[in-house]
């Protein structure tokens, strides 16, 4: 069976309280409702005052089911107006926090926080965002002796040593930054991160030949340098009179990421001799930069809110901290808050590196929100800037694939391969999806010779066999060659429902029945849910003269929500079977 490859480019706080709503259940979706009508009257939590429908309950139990349905802005009203009524409840007041703080609300949090650590003297997050408060107001002493006093477990073990280390920075001590700071170093766990604020610590304290020395180190140590290393280290060269070192490391990285667009707008900076900026200026930086490495862990890890909760407090030490926004950005799309996600990167200027990504991300929001024509204008768009680049036009022809304007597609694939020029190896994935494209049009010359273009890029590769076979299966041509493609294919992708199909049904339309039903069931296992591989089955084992489970499986085809053109075939099979003048 044909499949199209998917192709692609970090619980929530408020999630639970699952016995005390579904004692209340009935009355939940009411309630909630009605304060969500009240909500949406007016601005945030004033609006649920003036509601005549709310109570603290009510409340609490909408603020759950905003929490679920990740309207977090929603939970976190929901949530601080019950708290008003029962303030020193524990776990609503730990739900708030948590909701707070992963939301961005700077004072409320840190209010919420204070009340929270009389509760719970070392609760991590709380005595964070009263470090990071202390911090904002210069408040080192206070800051220092926030994070000294917590015990040293969890991700304080990480966390507390650098942020320590930056306050001994704000007070002009380096020795006792780094003597704090090499706590971490026997750590093999925490060495990259150890080896970046060493540098970090000694370049924004004017110890260059320290900084460079540690700068070396971590590039040596990590072999592929990530993004914002490249960045730091890079800016450190061009501002100590080495734009000939940062030059390299640039075109290093883009070697490794040819397709990358992040990295040429710093180039261009060092070809028209831009005077670089210091990436971090101060301890208050560098606390940011802190938190901004933790929520990049965090995200990796899939801990979505406390990641939320830790690029915010960076942005709060530093609300121009580009790369930090991208974060945030990145980890609202990941919890597919669109509609947060595009106020994120709208915010992004158009002449930083990350304009043209964060605008691709914009599209691909717009795309998942249903909004599919802003969805185009905001690809053309981007296709006008830059008349040399071909992703907006992938990504149009990809779009509009997806919703079936076959033709269309076909065009944006054209535009894109017109850009292009001479396709390279990476692009067999336009010639793929242009030839699906193609084949759906009914142009199957054109979607043919496709295919085979792609294979001649990227030989074996078992999306491509896979369709160009099926294909061939389909119209009958080609069966030998397709038969030896799939049995590759099956072997490169075993357990790939579709591709199976694939190998049993030209075994099928070869007449080998008896194999064919062993690759057909060993498909249906695989893709249980798919009303084709199951149709196909159904004829299998009609031809081996298993008649009952045959009407079984197109019964459950009929079952799988069958294209509209496939169901009086298959409620034609079920009444009649197949008969000799079947064409197979």
């Amino acid at each position: 069976m044909m499949q199209v490859a998917a192709m692609g480019f970090v619980a929530a706080a408020c999630a639970g309280g699952e016995a005390t709503q579904s004692q209340a259940e009935p009355q939940t979706d009411a309630v909630s409702n009605r304060i969500i009508l009240a909500a949406n009257s007016g601005s945030g939590s004033d609006a649920l005052t003036q509601s005549p429908f709310v109570s603290p309950y009510g409340a609490y139990l909408a603020g759950i089911v905003a929490g679920y349905e990740r309207d977090v802005s929603a939970a976190t009203d929901f949530m601080l107006y019950a708290l008003r009524f029962d303030p020193n409840n524990p776990q609503l007041l730990r739900r708030s926090f948590a909701l707070t703080a992963a939301d961005g609300r700077y004072k409320k949090a840190t209010e919420l926080a204070e009340s929270l650590v009389e509760l719970e003297p070392t609760h991590g997050i709380a005595n964070l965002v009263l470090a990071v408060d202390a911090a904002s107001r210069d408040d080192w002493e206070g800051a220092d002796k926030i994070i000294s006093d917590l015990p040293s477990r969890g991700l304080n073990t990480l966390t507390g040593p650098m942020i320590q280390a930056w306050t001994q920075v704000a007070r002009g001590d380096r020795e006792a930054a780094l003597q704090r700071l090499g706590v971490l170093k026997e750590n093999k766990g925490f060495s990259v991160l150890y080896k970046l604020h060493l540098a970090l610590i000694n370049d924004v304290m004017g110890a260059s030949a320290e900084a460079e020395a540690a700068y070396q180190e971590i590039l040596t140590s990590v072999g592929d340098p990530t993004l914002r290393l490249v960045w730091l280290v890079g800016n450190f060269y061009e501002r100590t009179g080495k734009p000939e070192k940062a030059r390299e490391l640039y075109q290093a990285f883009l070697a490794r990421r040819p397709n990358s667009t992040l990295m040429e707008p710093i180039l261009q900076q060092l070809d028209n001799g831009v005077v670089a900026k210091p990436e971090l200026n101060d301890a208050k930086d560098g606390i940011a930069e802190v938190l901004f490495n933790i929520a990049g862990l965090l995200s990796q890890e899939r801990a979505e809110d406390a990641a939320l909760v830790h690029v915010h407090q960076a942005l709060r030490l530093k609300p121009d901290f580009l790369v930090a926004n991208v974060l945030l950005g990145e980890v609202l799309q990941s919890q597919q808050r669109g509609d947060e996600a595009i106020a994120v990167y709208r915010d992004v200027p158009t002449d930083s590196p990350f304009s043209w990504t964060t605008r691709l991300r914009i599209a691909e929001e717009l795309e998942r929100l249903g909004r599919v024509d802003d969805a185009v204008s905001e690809l053309e768009s981007l296709a006008s800037v830059d008349p040399e680049r071909f992703e907006p036009l992938f990504r149009l022809g990809n779009l509009l694939r997806g919703e079936e304007r076959f033709e269309a597609a076909v065009k944006a694939y054209d535009r894109a391969a017109k850009r292009l020029g001479e396709l390279e190896a990476q692009h067999w994935t336009l010639l793929y999806f242009r030839g699906i494209a193609l084949e759906r049009s009914k142009n199957w010359v054109r979607a043919e010779a496709d295919f085979l273009k792609a294979l001649e890029l990227e030989p074996e590769q078992p999306f491509v066999m896979n369709y160009l076979a099926y294909s061939w299966v389909e119209k009958k041509q080609n069966l030998t060659e397709a038969r030896q493609m799939l049995v590759r294919a099956v072997e490169l992708r075993p357990e790939d429902g579709y591709i199976v199909d694939s190998l049993g049904w030209v075994l099928y339309r070869m007449g080998e029945y008896k194999n064919a039903v062993g690759y057909l069931e060993q498909a249906v296992e695989l893709r249980p849910q798919d009303s084709v591989i199951n149709d196909h089955l159904g004829d299998a084992y009609w031809r081996v003269g298993r008649l009952k489970e045959a009407r079984f499986q197109w019964r459950r085809a009929l079952s799988l929500k069958p294209e509209e053109d496939q169901i009086p075939e298959l409620q034609g099979k079920v009444a009649r079977g197949l008969n000799a003048s079947n064409d197979i």
